[in-house]
């Protein structure tokens, strides 16, 4: 298995990822309770298809129920690509059903949720972090790790390495447009965009080629440039996995001064602090050494004040040894790992991040995400939803891990896990309030919804509890990460 993740699901194409071409959308269904109602009149018009699903609340909930989940609206992207069973045995599905950003406007309405959906190839081998969205929320950006299927594929190894960033116009969310795209290095992997817009960080699995910046002004993607590990002060490490040189994600620093970047075969989080010369071209300056956190940090997220950045640590294996999917996926919980950061105006030679804290989630927590006051954590837990139903560590259950965060000193404290039956969970994000989480869920174990935008209610007296709405709108296969646009 490759330095990618890991596994892949079953599977049926809906109706609403039935498109004429880039620029369809339509109006998807909200599925109560994980079961449709309704019915479907599907209108097609020029090149929009329009599917107008009317739903009904079940007699548990009513409008007043409804989640008050606030924001502009809620960004999801889809690996049409990859069943929940292609990690463990290679095969893909077949063709016809594409990969898309969905767009599920708010506020929500519980009877017909309006979606709009548009091709972006993307992929679910790499971290959640495929997605991004501008700070204003009018562009996002879409990176594509692997091609979509060629006529005649039916492995995975056939499918052929990625290499397109596309921009997406979101002035209106209900009719998304590409505006501008760039072919970048092979397999990048994750996005993130500066907190002024004007400036996009990439992490790929090409060597020498690990970090990219790319500029982006007036709807237009400038010209890439390429940083090494090694060019960055990273040498390589015999005694890890390839070397230890790869980096499964990269994220701004709320202040735009320094770039955050997982090296996820070496335990580590190094960063980086940006420097443009007059000319306006940005460089990349170690700040401070990097920090050794869990076992395999996939994923992280600075918090919203900056002084501290969380690490997911997923804790697979990795050698050449490691050959099947239950020699890759660990046995033992996962952990997060809280770092605070040095205070930013400190001299160069004086600059010490630290491990602060510590705590256990759960069964392979890919990603985190962290409300908008930065006092709770949340991780996404696949568990052993993963294996095939006959191994023995295969689990109908996932779980989401709900922890507290000390904005002061950093200490994390556990305060549950919440089990919900779901397939490869990979992504979470809380809405603008902070009483409300979304949850990306790949696939489901009934044929209704396919892959699910599932809505979760943040309690918060007489203690923090996360709790299940059961209100769940389906967009279709392969749902792996969700933002919001607040």
């Amino acid at each position: 298995m490759s330095s990618k993740k890991r596994f892949g699901l079953r599977i049926t194409r809906s109706a609403i990822s039935r498109r004429l071409d880039a620029e369809s959308y339509a109006y998807g269904t909200a599925v109560p309770n994980g079961h449709p109602q309704g019915t479907r009149i599907a209108f097609i018009i020029g090149f929009l298809t329009l599917i107008l699903i009317s739903t009904q609340l079940s007699n548990a909930q009513s409008l007043k129920q409804l989640p008050k989940f606030t924001g502009r609206y809620i960004a999801a992207i889809s690996d049409g690509d990859f069943l929940a069973s292609t990690y463990g045995d290679a095969k893909l599905p077949a063709l016809g059903v594409s990969d898309h950003l969905s767009i599920l406007t708010l506020p929500l309405n519980g009877k017909q949720e309006t979606i709009a959906q548009i091709n972006a190839s993307n992929s679910v081998t790499g971290a959640p972090y495929a997605l991004a969205l501008s700070p204003d929320s009018q562009t996002a950006f879409v990176v594509e790790t692997l091609k979509p299927i060629p006529v005649g594929a039916t492995r995975r190894e056939q499918l052929p390495p990625g290499n397109q960033l596309v921009a997406i116009d979101l002035s209106n969310p209900r009719r998304p447009v590409v505006c501008s795209r760039m072919a970048v290095a092979p397999k990048p992997e994750t996005v993130h965009v500066h907190p002024n817009g004007d400036l996009l960080a990439i992490s790929t699995q090409t060597p020498d080629k690990e970090i990219i910046l790319i500029p982006f002004q007036d709807d237009q993607i400038g010209q890439p440039i390429e940083f090494s590990l090694r060019q960055l002060g990273i040498q390589p490490d015999s005694e890890r996995f390839q070397n230890g040189l790869y980096v499964s994600q990269v994220q701004w620093h709320p202040s735009g001064h320094y770039l955050a970047v997982n090296l996820d075969y070496r335990d580590e989080i190094a960063f980086y602090e940006v420097n443009r010369s007059p000319e306006g071209n940005p460089q990349l300056i170690p700040w401070g050494s990097p920090v050794k956190v869990g076992k395999d940090p996939f994923t992280g997220q600075f918090t919203p004040d900056g002084r501290f950045y969380l690490s997911s640590n997923w804790g697979r294996n990795f050698g050449a040894q490691v050959k099947t999917l239950e020699q890759r996926i660990p046995e033992t919980r996962g952990t997060v790992s809280v770092i605070q950061l040095a205070e930013l105006n400190t001299p160069a030679s004086q600059v010490q991040h630290r491990v602060v804290s510590t705590a256990i989630a759960d069964l392979s927590p890919e990603s985190l995400a962290i409300s908008p006051d930065g006092s709770k954590v949340v991780t996404v837990n696949m568990r052993g939803t993963a294996f095939p139903m006959n191994s023995p560590r295969f689990t109908r259950q996932a779980t989401l891990s709900l922890l507290t965060l000390d904005r002061t000193s950093g200490q994390l404290t556990k305060i549950n896990d919440y089990p919900f039956e779901g397939i490869l969970p990979e992504s979470a994000a809380f809405d603008a309030s902070g009483n409300f989480l979304v949850l990306a869920v790949y696939d489901y174990f009934t044929p209704k919804p396919e892959g699910g935008i599932e809505f979760w209610r943040v309690l918060q007296k007489p203690r923090p509890e996360l709790q299940r709405t059961g209100y769940v709108v389906d967009v279709g296969r392969g749902v792996h990460q969700v933002l919001i646009a607040r």
